[in-house]
């Protein structure tokens, strides 16, 4: 039977990751998806990564080539700069570069269709189309019922709303005296009397820095009458305007409102001041009637609702033909007008079902004289009514009333496929292995089906009436779903994931797409949640992310084998790597085909092991090609299990490191050479600095027997000309000795013992000449740490000798202080001398480096102190300022 293998191709890759990024060591994009190439076609090889893409999940700033394998085998969200994008996916390194593999983070069918993008440009097995399109379905068919649903509560809320007015067509409102405000000129009231407080029911700390607009605009505000105010205050003119003034408490009344602008001596508007009379009485009192008549001819002409008004004789005052149509009145609306109605009640209980109940539940509204609303009624012919009853009273006498009407036949065979709808959706999302749960705004359950129990573990009685967050979340992830649960008051719809804990304690990672759930008046009442348990989904998609990996080409070989061990399949890199083809390769094991006379029989006997113990296995081992020739490769592998934990396969990366065995060979032999050299170099050092000093030491000799001899027959100015000589002669001796030990620093092997530092800086003291002017004091105990003594002597006295000597001041001051942390020392050094500018800080440890014109300065002493501190792996830096003094500090670690 033929063996089954692996062959991939770019294309091939691109069908299983159509959404990948290639990208180098540079951060420059190499290669991409074509999917991704499609959605984002303004992105071209050799863009920079950086300017394209931002790591939004981990966050990294800016991110490095190291930053990036910093996040290795961890979920990854990008961001882009060019359309508003999210990518979901890992990094991996592919040779010396990194491979982004993923697909889009989206939430919706529209954002699917806005980049042009099909069901071919998605991976076969990202099931975000499935979800997306089972979303869509029930959004659309969500929508279409919502809409009718609105339609018909729109009509009802009209209804109400004009009946409601009816009733308030008799209030009026109670008098207040008028309102005062002062404005700046830009609007900004800065005093308010308490008039007006009491008409708008505002603070004055509430009112204080806001403007009238923002104080008395509601929704029943005119922006034709708010223009008439607006354009003359910021004309600088007054003005005189009636309109709608709102309340704290969402209540209105009518103003007059008169505004005057105050001038300055200039002439300019410097503030304004405004009358704010409450006209709510005068406004009914004029539009009453007029109101009452614009309300009910717009309750005649344009709404679908049967309305009848009689008086509080049973006679009709009103019908509208939407009435007349529905209980098959054929004569003109207007002819009735007058009918006594005492039998209607009788005459029409023939057109409902049940009609002892009509005339029963009918005669009762009546004799109580209040308001019914939306009752519902079932007729014979098989429709359905709403019916409103609103008595009308005038100074608290009944005058008569307004019964509605409203077909709601339709609204009823909506609600039957609302229920059939929902039905369906709970079959749909039952049968996908999808949990719904609805919450409250408390985040408290009320609904939840069978799948969401199954997949969280809990039966319906232990879930109803739970906080969703306190049973399934740890602390840090309420923290996501509080700020989820804000959204969807925004009515914001997303989808996320999350990971949660069972009711057996299981941690599980769920994906949850997230919908604010509304009432049938189109008011959000809590959230409505679709779970998808993805934990297995999350495991696969890193064994599949690995075996892609693998199977991709490259420059490491790559074998799969059998349980056996026979080879099933080889990429191309191992065929020419070994010189044979696959056809060559199928079927044999490895060994016997590869494997020579140098091929350590340890590392084949340890490969054996760990394939028959099914363990992984990782070695170098000297291979043979076809060809004879022999090479190092490195190896790496493991067995492949199925889902009942059965070894099904091997697979291995080989990697030829021939050339890193050449190079390490060369490295030893260069390691061997310079060790040489560096002793060569040390000993010539030695040499070098005996043979200068020799003749240092005989001028100075000859200088002082000259001086001894001869020193009456010389000059003043030659005898000073002998003493120049003499300052040179000792700066060049000390000069060779900075120069030897600066050689030998590194080069000496350190004695490691316990250093008392104190005592090491109370000898230094001792030993150094320090004038009479400067006071060298140590602050605290210094501590005992863990050196060569002579090193760090050679530390402590060459900063010393340095503070000495660059003291000028009449009281000079030497600080020693040390401070213990946690695995380290940090010793201070401060002195009152000339100090040192900013700009040299970095370079005074660089070697020949001088800074001042002190004749004791070598330009070694503080390169020497940096070379001791980086052989401790310690740290060195100053603080100074010129004229102020300088700090040295030292880290040395324990």
């Amino acid at each position: 039977m033929e063996k089954l293998g692996f062959n991939f191709d770019e294309d091939s890759f691109n069908k299983l990751f159509p959404f990948y990024i290639l990208i180098d060591a540079k951060l420059k994009i190499k290669g991409l998806g074509k999917s991704l190439a499609k959605t984002l076609p303004s992105i071209t090889i050799n863009d920079s990564f950086n300017s394209t893409f931002e790591v939004k999940r981990p966050f990294v700033e800016n991110p490095t080539f190291e930053d990036l394998v910093g996040i290795f085998d961890q979920l990854v969200v990008l961001g882009t700069a060019i359309k508003d994008i999210d990518l979901r996916g890992q990094f991996q390194l592919h040779n010396d570069s990194i491979l982004f593999v993923g697909s889009p983070w989206f939430v919706s069918m529209n954002q699917v269709s806005e980049r042009k993008l099909t069901f071919h440009d998605f991976a076969f097995h990202d099931p975000l189309l499935d979800l997306l399109h089972v979303l869509k379905t029930q959004e659309i068919t969500t929508q279409e019922l919502k809409e009718l649903l609105i339609k018909i509560n729109n009509q009802k809320k009209d209804l109400n709303r004009d009946q409601e007015e009816l009733n308030k067509l008799s209030l009026v409102a109670s008098a207040n005296e008028n309102g005062v405000v002062f404005t700046k000129s830009n609007g900004e009231i800065f005093w308010c009397n308490d008039a007006y407080l009491n008409l708008t029911g505002f603070s004055k700390e509430e009112v204080i820095g806001r403007t009238p607009v923002e104080i008395g605009k509601c929704e029943y505000t005119n922006k034709e009458d708010l223009k008439r105010m607006t354009g003359p205050f910021f004309k600088g003119e007054k003005f005189d305007v009636e309109l709608v003034h709102g309340r704290k408490d969402g209540s209105y009344f009518w103003t007059k409102t008169k505004g005057q602008p105050v001038l300055d001596s200039a002439g300019n508007v410097s503030q304004y001041f405004a009358m704010i009379e409450d006209i709510t009485e005068k406004k009914h009192a004029d539009f009453k009637l007029l109101e009452s008549e614009n309300r009910l001819s717009f309750l005649i002409v344009n709404l679908q609702t049967g309305i009848i008004l009689e008086d509080e004789n049973r006679k009709l005052l009103l019908a509208n033909k939407k009435f007349c149509s529905m209980f098959d009145f054929l004569e003109d609306p207007g002819t009735l007008i007058g009918m006594d109605c005492s039998n209607s009640v009788q005459d029409s209980k023939r057109f409902f079902k049940n009609p002892d109940l009509y005339v029963e539940r009918l005669n009762s509204v009546f004799k109580i004289n209040e308001p019914v609303y939306n009752e519902e009624l079932e007729l014979v012919d098989g429709r359905f009514l709403e019916r409103s009853y609103i008595p009308v009273f005038r100074d608290g006498i009944y005058k008569g009333n307004l019964r509605s009407y409203v077909d709601i036949t339709i609204k009823k065979k909506h609600e039957e496929i609302l229920r059939n709808e929902k039905e369906k959706y709970s079959n749909i999302i039952a049968n996908m292995n999808l949990g719904l749960i609805e919450v409250d705004e408390n985040d408290v359950i009320t609904l939840a089906n069978h799948s969401f129990c199954e997949i969280s573990g809990y039966n319906f009685e232990e879930l109803i009436g739970k906080k969703a967050s306190s049973l399934f979340l740890a602390e840090e992830s309420k923290v996501l779903i509080e700020t989820k649960n804000k959204l969807r008051t925004q009515g914001v719809t997303d989808s996320y994931e999350i990971q949660v804990k069972n009711k057996r304690g299981e941690k599980r990672h769920w994906l949850i797409s997230g919908a604010p759930n509304y009432n049938v008046n189109g008011n959000i009442i809590g959230s409505i949640g679709i779970h998808l348990d993805i934990t297995e989904q999350k495991e696969q998609e890193e064994s599949l992310y690995l075996l892609s990996l693998i199977a991709e080409k490259n420059i490491n070989a790559v074998v799969i084998s059998d349980v056996e061990g026979r080879i099933e399949w080889v990429n191309t890199s191992f065929e020419k790597m070994s010189g044979y083809t696959k056809e060559e390769l199928v079927g044999i094991k490895p060994g016997y085909l590869l494997q020579g006379a140098d091929t350590n029989p340890e590392t084949i006997q340890y490969l054996k092991n760990q394939i028959s113990k099914g363990q992984p296995f990782n070695c170098e081992i000297v291979n043979y090609s076809k060809t004879g020739e022999k090479y190092w490769v490195k190896i790496q592998g493991q067995a492949l299990y199925n889902k009942k934990g059965e070894i099904v396969r091997f697979f291995a990366i080989e990697e030829n490191i021939s050339n890193k065995k050449l190079l390490e060979n060369q490295r030893e032999e260069l390691v061997e050479s310079l060790a040489k050299t560096n002793k060569e170099l040390e000993d010539y050092a030695q040499i070098v600095s005996h043979d200068l000093k020799s003749p240092l030491r005989s001028i100075h000799s000859l200088i002082s027997w000259i001086k001894e001899d001869s020193d009456r027959e010389f000059s003043d100015q030659t005898l000073k000309y002998f003493s120049m000589i003499e300052h040179k002669v000792e700066k060049m001796d000390h000069l060779i000795e900075g120069i030897l030990t600066y050689s030998k620093i590194d080069k000496e092997d350190m004695v490691k013992e316990n250093v008392n530092t104190h005592q090491i800086i109370q000898g230094i003291v001792d030993i150094i000449h320090i004038p009479k002017h400067i006071t060298i004091t140590i602050k605290n105990k210094l501590p005992i740490i863990r050196a060569d003594r002579y090193r760090i002597q050679q530390l402590f006295q060459n900063i010393i000798g340095n503070a000495v000597n660059y003291i000028e001041r009449e009281a000079g001051l030497v600080e020693i202080a040390s401070e213990e942390f946690d695995d380290h020392y940090v010793f201070s050094i401060k002195d009152n001398g000339v100090g040192i500018a900013k700009e040299h800080h970095k370079k005074i440890f660089n070697t020949f480096q001088s800074y001042t014109k002190s004749e004791h300065s070598t330009g070694l002493g503080l390169s020497i102190v940096k070379k001791v501190v980086d052989t401790y792996n310690g740290e060195i830096w100053i603080e100074s300022e010129l004229g102020e003094g300088s700090t040295f500090f030292v880290k040395l670690n324990k």
